[in-house]
Formats: structure tokens, sequence, C-alpha cells
């Protein structure tokens, strides 16, 4: 019995790894090439102490999910599909809940969330970033996600009133020398 146990053990090991890598492989190609979706934020700009500086993420669509749903709530860990389409902005709007096996015309695009007892959530919450740039992400008004063909939805970054990306890092500007 001895003798199996390290075979046994590099082969989870070794499945684990494999598993762990699909899903982080899935993630890449989403945010690679997931369709880009502006959701326009009601941020909360908190610090924790244990995780260093962050943005608390609310969003006018989850807000507008949870109000409209609450008289017939989901239950609680319930999925839902929903379905949105773009301003002249490119901005997202909420059209109406997927039907399953809908297909979706050009223009519209299918977004998984998830409903919990207070209300319906997007997979993000909160964005980090490093300490003492919290200034730069106080202009940030929308969300940017990538959503994959599937309907999930990775943050990709913030942007401002103007839609443009806030960078997660400042350059440090780089200084010509001169030879004497």
């Amino acid at each position: 019995m001895m003798r199996w146990r390290l075979p046994l053990f590099i082969i989870a090991a070794v499945i684990t790894l494999l598993f762990l890598n699909g899903i982080v492989w899935r993630h890449e190609q989403t945010l690679a090439q997931g369709h880009a979706v502006l959701l326009p934020l009601r941020p909360v700009d908190p610090r924790s102490l244990m995780q260093g500086d962050y943005m608390a993420l609310d969003y006018q669509l989850t807000q507008q999910l949870t109000h409209d749903l609450m008289a017939a709530p989901p239950a609680a860990g319930q999925a839902l599909a929903i379905v949105l389409g773009t301003d002249s902005d490119g901005v997202a709007q909420f059209l109406r809940m997927a039907k399953p096996g809908e297909q979706l015309p050009a223009g519209e695009t299918l977004v998984r969330l998830k409903w919990e007892d207070n209300g319906a959530h997007l997979p993000s919450n909160s964005y980090f970033f490093a300490e003492g740039e919290a200034t730069r992400f106080t202009q940030a008004r929308y969300a940017i996600f990538r959503v994959a063909s599937d309907g999930t939805a990775l943050l990709a970054g913030l942007a401002d009133e103007r839609h443009n990306t806030i960078p997660d890092r400042i350059k440090a500007p780089t200084s010509a020398r001169s030879n004497p």
C-alpha cells in the first residue's frame, strides 16, 4: 500500500495543476478576446488594513436588477443571465433577462450574474491598486468588463468619464542624460 501513495500523490498533483492551468488559460482568453463592456459605477473608496488600497465597486446595473427583481427574488446563489446592449457612447444598458438557449443578435451581449440574499452581483466587487495611487482611481466612472461568449464576465480595468482606461501603474518618466 505504501508504494502506491507517492505515484497517486503525483498523479493527483498533476491533474490538479492541469485543472488550475485550464482555468487560468480560459480567463486569459476571456481578457484577451472577450467583448469589452463599460458598466457605470457607483464607487465607494475604502481602505483595508489587511489588503491595502482598493475601491469597492457598486454597479448601477446590479442596483437596477436588484430593484426590479425584489418583488419576486430568485433563490440565493441562483445564476442569472441578462442581455446587455450598448448605447451610442459604448456604455452597456440592460435590455432583458436572457431566455435559456436564446441566440443573441449582433450588438447584444450575454452576461451571467449571481443572486445573493441582498441582490444581484457581478463577479468583481472591488478593484485593488498600489498604495498611494488612490487619487487617480477617484476618476473612475466605469468598470471595463471582458465578456466571453458564454456570458462569463471578468473585470479588466476602470475608465474615467470619457471612457479612457485608467492605467494600473504610472510609468516613471525617462530622463535624457547628456554626456559631458
